[in-house]
């Protein structure tokens, strides 16, 4: 027993911080020389004398009559060199059986103005933390709403339906649409509709990274576990979004040997870094986008069938542009106020500009649009977008694309763009001869000779009124 109370005082003698034993009788039965320094007396003297004759007002003798235990006392001293000074202090009673053995105390701070200054330490550091998780927060969080799809047409109507819809469950969603119909924009909404918002919202293009740091990307690596790799290690994008959605963008670019490692963290909710030993827990809401056929790619043995299902339990598909022809408007008048808050020139375009792009296909989509505005806007004069700042081929429509491919010859290739070329010119202008003369550059009988060549029900077909031939 001796032995084991030597230990216990030699390890509290070279404790930092100043320490106190007192027996069921109040007298001191230890003092450490951190102390003893404090209140400017020597071991000798202070160790067997009664605690209230060292320390005036200890309450020592009043915790062991009570047996409760007093954390974090502030405590001013009355005697000696110590006298006025407030310090923070630990009482601890020793209690076995109800009988109590002694007690001890610990000063955790010898000067109130010492925890003042680690108090105002740590608020600084706290703040700074808060400071920097907020900003790699708004680095990796989403930055799009519902508010930022834009359109009030039934398809986009019933895509927000559908968003808010899939954002209130933990299940995968899958994305599928055509290239530039905004899948991104999509997940992005999903995220933020969910309960999930304030967490990270990370984003995987499956097509950008390079297939031998596919594994490393998203699952991490320990420190030093391959050529080139940091000693400190790093986190994936598994961890990094955990508690929050991870996005992967074109998962159908995404090679076999990964898939099958996706399917076991999807499954089993826990992964384990590149080079490591430890599974590591996580709580991940995958949400996928991709404008391939999955299904044609599963049949093709380039998409593994049990993956398609896991990440295929939700889907939305996003409508092209041309299944919401409505919105081209508003888009378009979303895009200048873009354009105009980035380079502060306030543009508009003329009412042949919005007839000319709602009779456009669009194969590219949102994307396309945004691009060949951005270029009509750099490049038109003045503050007005007119129907001469239209590129030729959305200005004539689709089918010059095609001419080359007609089988009767260059005549009648040529005889075919004219006649599309002045149904698209006509429906533009309401049927009006003379404006559609002026488009096209050509004089009214000539416009008349192409007229003649065109069925009369066609004609009729592709335009809002009549025209008189």
């Amino acid at each position: 027993m001796n032995s084991t109370l030597n230990i216990y005082k030699k390890a509290l003698e070279v404790a930092p911080m100043p320490v106190i034993m007192v027996a069921p009788d109040d007298h001191i039965l230890f003092m450490n020389q951190a102390y003893c320094d404090f209140l400017g007396i020597t071991q000798e003297y202070a160790i067997g004398r009664h605690v209230c004759e060292v320390i005036e007002n200890s309450r020592m003798p009043l915790i062991m009559k009570t047996q409760k235990v007093e954390y974090a006392d502030r405590h001013q001293y009355t005697n000696g060199k110590a006298k006025g000074k407030e310090i923070i202090v630990h009482r601890i009673p020793i209690v076995e059986n109800g009988v109590t053995l002694g007690s001890f105390a610990i000063l955790a701070f010898t000067s109130i103005a010492d925890l003042t200054a680690l108090a105002e330490k740590n608020k600084k550091i706290y703040a700074e933390l808060d400071y920097y998780k907020s900003k790699i927060l708004e680095l990796q969080s989403s930055k799009y709403s519902l508010d930022n799809i834009i359109g009030d047409s039934k398809a986009i109507c019933d895509l927000k339906d559908e968003i808010v819809k899939v954002a209130s469950v933990k299940q995968t969603v899958l994305i599928t649409g055509e290239s530039g119909v905004g899948k991104e924009l999509i997940a992005h909404s999903i995220h933020n509709c969910s309960d999930r918002h304030e967490r990270m919202f990370v984003r995987v293009n499956c097509a950008a990274i390079p297939e031998n740091l596919f594994e490393s990307e998203f699952f991490g690596y320990v420190g030093g576990s391959f050529s080139g790799a940091s000693k400190t290690g790093k986190i994936g994008k598994f961890e990094l979004a955990n508690n929050g959605t991870l996005f992967l963008d074109e998962i159908g670019e995404m090679p076999l040997f990964m898939q099958s490692k996706l399917l076991r963290t999807l499954q089993e909710k826990e992964i384990t870094r590149v080079g490591g030993n430890e599974t590591i827990p996580i709580d991940v809401r995958i949400v996928a986008a991709t404008n391939r056929d999955l299904e044609k790619m599963v049949k093709e043995g380039k998409f593994r069938e049990d993956l398609y299902y896991r990440i295929n339990i939700l889907n939305i598909k996003a409508p092209s542009l041309r299944e919401h022809p409505e919105d081209i408007p508003e888009l378009i008048d979303n895009i200048l106020a873009e354009l105009h808050q980035e380079n502060g020139v306030a543009k508009s375009v003329s009412k042949e500009v919005y007839s000319v792009f709602k009779q456009y296909s669009w194969p590219g989509n949102v994307r396309e649009l945004n691009n060949i505005l951005s270029k009509m806007y750099f490049m038109s004069n003045g503050n007005e977008i007119i129907s001469k700042d239209i590129p030729r081929h959305i200005r004539y429509g689709d089918h010059i694309s095609s001419l080359s491919a007609n089988e009767d010859g260059l005549d009648s290739a040529v005889q075919e763009m004219e006649k599309q070329m002045v149904l698209q010119t006509l429906r533009r202008t309401d049927g009006n001869l003379t404006k559609t003369a002026f488009e096209l550059k050509i004089s009214r009988p000539r416009l008349y000779r192409i007229l003649d060549k065109i069925p009369k029900d066609e004609l009729k077909n592709n335009l809002k009124r009549n025209v008189t031939v």
